[in-house]
């Protein structure tokens, strides 16, 4: 590459931004959180639980896998704070935790699908 290309990048040519840093523990969990979704057969369950809640054994139906590999997923997705789950009577429902993870889903798909 000849030098009329290199590009010189000097702290003195740039306009100050004010940044918000964030802590560590949040940017570790925020990787937790990616982490967990970076895995298809987990997010294909967050995909599901965008009806309501839905308990182990009805999500290994409609999956056709069994019912400890989605509560392995599951705990995983539980784990990064993705869903939340709820006992009633012998059966635990799980469902999206909050609003933040149907925007932040909604808007990956949108973002995705926009691109195809």
């Amino acid at each position: 590459m000849s030098s009329e290309h290199t590009l010189n990048c000097e702290s003195t040519d740039h306009q100050m931004v004010s940044v918000i840093k964030r802590s560590d523990d949040v940017i570790e969990d925020t990787a937790s959180l990616f982490s967990a979704l970076g895995e298809v057969s987990r997010l294909r369950l967050l995909e599901l639980l965008f009806d309501g809640p839905r308990c182990v054994s009805e999500l290994a139906h409609e999956t056709e896998q069994s019912m400890s590999l989605i509560s392995q997923r599951l705990k995983i997705l539980h784990q990064a704070r993705l869903v939340n789950k709820e006992r009633q009577g012998k059966h635990i429902y799980y469902s999206l935790s909050d609003e933040h993870i149907v925007q932040l889903l909604n808007n990956a798909f949108d973002h995705v699908e926009e691109h195809k």
